[in-house]
């Protein structure tokens, strides 16, 4: 009895005018709760905000051996919004970038972890019109 390995490719996503080709993605998402205490002791929940999720995709971006143009475009999309995430069939509409790292390892690639802040619910792509 074997065991398998199992890999994926670099999944790509587009944002803005970039191609990112994901190879970690993660999500996260809270609400903020405002509690008060009842008069007979019970805690009563008197208000709630869902806060932004928070997205944050780690991978590489092909550049060659030509100039960083792409890290030029990458800083200026720094607080932009209206982004569209599309990850594996899921999409986070009207996504603002909340920052980003790039680092250039000498070879063909630049490799960038960007965050966004998602403020919309994210939506399967298959149930859009």
């Amino acid at each position: 009895m074997g065991s398998e390995v199992c890999s994926r490719e670099a999944v790509p996503v587009t944002i803005g005018q970039l191609t990112l080709y994901c190879e970690s993605f993660r999500a996260s998402a809270s609400t903020v709760i405002s509690e008060q205490p009842s008069v007979i002791g019970d805690t009563v929940i008197t208000n709630q905000c869902v806060r932004a999720s928070k997205l944050t995709l780690s991978g590489r971006i092909y550049c060659g051996d030509s100039e960083l143009s792409v890290l030029t475009e990458i800083d200026n999309m720094n607080g932009s919004g209206g982004n569209t995430v599309v990850y594996r069939g899921v999409r986070f509409p009207n996504c603002t970038v909340q920052g980003y790292s790039a680092e250039d390892r000498g070879d063909d690639m630049l490799y960038v972890t960007l965050t966004l802040a998602a403020p919309e619910p994210a939506e399967d792509v298959e149930d859009m019109p």
